[in-house]
């Protein structure tokens, strides 16, 4: 049964009728880090590219790390497993030093890895572009880790879940 049309025209949606209504677009919660090592939360990370191989982020322009990110033209996306979920808040406040604080990492090519990520990929900087008040970050992927037993911590509503494992049965 058709109901009533509506057309762009006359209407508006509010931020908090927005922020309502792509709460319910679940999202994978990342860990985006650069040299420094700087880091900080992110969902908004998405597949752009088989060919080559590239992932795209967005940051807000305000972000430190995107200011990293632009000087050293490089990044890690670490996917959070649902055991590590406690990143989540600690990588999106404070200091650098104690975003990292009692988290174990290593370097690839120079770019913090968080060690229990349970995806993470290295990548150059592509192209960045800025769009209203956030910076699209296009990133060819040069290095990838995939462990396929941990679940990913997803957030949507406005809380944090958690994910699928590879297997497709939560472990």
């Amino acid at each position: 049964m058709r109901t009533e049309d509506r057309t762009a025209s006359g209407l508006s949606v509010s931020a908090e009728e927005y922020r309502h209504a792509i709460s319910r677009l679940p999202t994978a919660v990342s860990v985006i880090t650069s040299a420094g090592p700087v880091g900080c939360t992110a969902n908004a990370v998405m597949s752009l590219s088989l060919d080559p191989p590239t992932v795209l982020l967005s940051l807000a322009t305000t972000s430190r790390t995107l200011a990293d990110i632009r000087s050293e033209g490089r990044f890690a996306v670490n996917v959070l497993s649902w055991s590590d979920r406690r990143l989540v808040a600690q990588f999106a406040t404070g200091t650098a030093a104690e975003r990292f604080a009692g988290v174990p990492w290593h370097e690839v090519d120079g770019v913090p890895v968080l060690a229990e990520a349970s995806v993470a990929m290295v990548c150059t900087v592509r192209e960045t572009v800025q769009l209203l008040d956030h910076v699209l970050i296009a990133g060819t992927v040069t290095w990838a880790r995939a462990d396929d037993t941990p679940t990913t911590v997803l957030f949507a509503k406005q809380q944090y879940a958690v994910g699928l494992g590879a297997t497709g049965d939560g472990r």
